[in-house]
């Protein structure tokens, strides 16, 4: 094993390298003056290479084993139907192991990684490139916080059931992209340019950043705001409801929280 470094978790591992594994990549290492030592698995190669191009204290292993055993804390980011490979490997009493990987359980996660006994479950998005984001933790394990840190904080989850809700409130990011592609395609059907049709939108919506990121942000008093009575939001508000659409969105996410929760993702 290395030896730790100032950060509290020494070297950092990470399994599966694809757009969150750079991004996490990015936010420990990018403009810090003392980066921490980073292994990235060859999965993902070309993203592997260009952030090991791309910055000193990262390198490349030659296979998944050889990132365990280089690092202190490994972070699993991947996807659920490639977790089967964490079995394969020999994990340590010393590795402390965040897994950003969505379906796989705490119970699970122990089984596969077994001897490792700190065992954390995160959300990091990709806004941790920024260090803009605070990341959701179950449980609150030490080494895994000052990792998340790192990134722009950790939240811990006080329980499992509270996490895993959490996991799957989050995964509502590609259906509003979906929503506004539908509203973008309305646009273009009438004549608007498909490109600035996607612009406009984007800059409509990127208008709300501030108002929902505020400390004291009311979901409620949001739309009220922006629904005044027997306008065009209040009349598609309106008949949206009426045809279903949040009863559905609920329906998709007790479905999703059951996959999350029950080892089902599928």
């Amino acid at each position: 094993m290395s030896l730790p470094d100032g950060a509290g978790h020494g070297t950092v591992g990470i399994l599966g390298v694809g757009s969150l594994a750079g991004a996490v990549v990015e936010g420990l290492c990018e403009g810090v003056d003392v980066p921490p030592r980073v292994v990235l698995s060859p999965r993902g190669a070309d993203t592997a290479t260009r952030l090991a191009a791309t910055y000193p204290t990262v390198r490349v292993a030659a296979d998944n084993q050889a990132v365990l055993d280089a690092s202190d804390t490994v972070l699993v980011c991947l996807r659920e139907r490639d977790a089967g490979v964490l079995s394969t490997l020999t994990w340590s009493e010393a590795h402390c192991v965040v897994s950003a990987t969505a379906g796989l359980s705490a119970a699970r996660l122990a089984a596969a990684v077994a001897p490792a006994r700190q065992l954390a479950r995160a959300v990091p998005m990709v806004a941790v490139a920024e260090r803009a984001w605070t990341t959701p933790v179950r449980p609150a394990v030490p080494r895994a916080v000052a990792l998340l840190e790192r990134l722009g904080g950790a939240m811990a989850m006080g329980s499992d059931e509270e996490f895993d809700a959490v996991y799957t409130a989050l995964g509502t990011v590609a259906p509003f992209v979906d929503y506004l592609r539908t509203v973008s395609a309305f646009l273009a059907d009438h004549g608007v340019d498909r490109p600035a049709a996607d612009r406009l939108l984007g800059r409509s919506f990127a208008l709300l950043a501030p108002e929902l990121a505020a400390a004291d942000v009311d979901l409620g008093r949001l739309l009220r705001a922006h629904a005044p009575s027997g306008g065009g939001n209040d009349q598609l508000a309106t008949l949206l409801r009426e045809a279903g659409v949040p009863a559905a969105t609920r329906a998709a996410l007790d479905e999703v929280f059951r996959r999350q929760t029950h080892g089902v993702w599928e």
